[in-house]
């Protein structure tokens, strides 16, 4: 009789459990960009960064989460930018942001620890300028620009 009970808890405890060992992954975010669904998903410990279907991003331990998304420049020759917060941080580094633009041509940058650790107070856009407004851990302010080069060019990704 003993033996029949501890085999029907471990059974309960085994079919509680496999649903959450089981559990898909789970899409915290998704944006319509001009290259198409751009997409974050958690799957446990890991966060991923889609673009299209394809993975343009990763990171493990630290949670993925978009932040802000702009569509900067002209409508014809802009892009898109989402600010991807990556984890939550701690006391040396309190928030650290990674910057995508993708374009219609579908050329994507992943600009890592864009912030360097700053936080962040505001996003402008200026053209085909996108510029973050950044407070320092000393109390200054910085501004960060991005004006698309790294995707139309050197570090972009087809």
């Amino acid at each position: 009789m003993r033996i029949v009970t501890v085999l029907l808890l471990l059974t309960a405890c085994i079919g509680l459990a496999a649903p959450a060992a089981l559990a898909a992954p789970e899409r915290t975010a998704i944006y319509m960009t001009v290259a198409g669904p751009l997409e974050v998903v958690r799957d446990g410990a890991a966060s991923t960064v889609l673009l299209g279907g394809r993975v343009i991003h990763q990171a493990t331990g630290a949670a993925l989460t978009a932040q802000s998304y702009m569509s900067v420049g002209d409508v014809a020759d802009g892009y898109d930018a989402v600010l991807i917060r990556h984890g939550v941080g701690n006391a040396e580094c309190p928030i650290t942001y990674d910057l995508v633009a993708v374009g219609k041509d579908k050329a994507y940058a992943v600009i890592p620890n864009i912030n360097r650790c700053s936080r962040l107070l505001n996003i402008n856009v200026d053209g085909d300028r996108l510029m973050l407004v950044t407070e320092k851990q000393n109390g200054r302010n910085e501004i960060i620009e991005y004006n698309d080069k790294q995707r139309r060019h050197g570090d972009a990704k087809p």
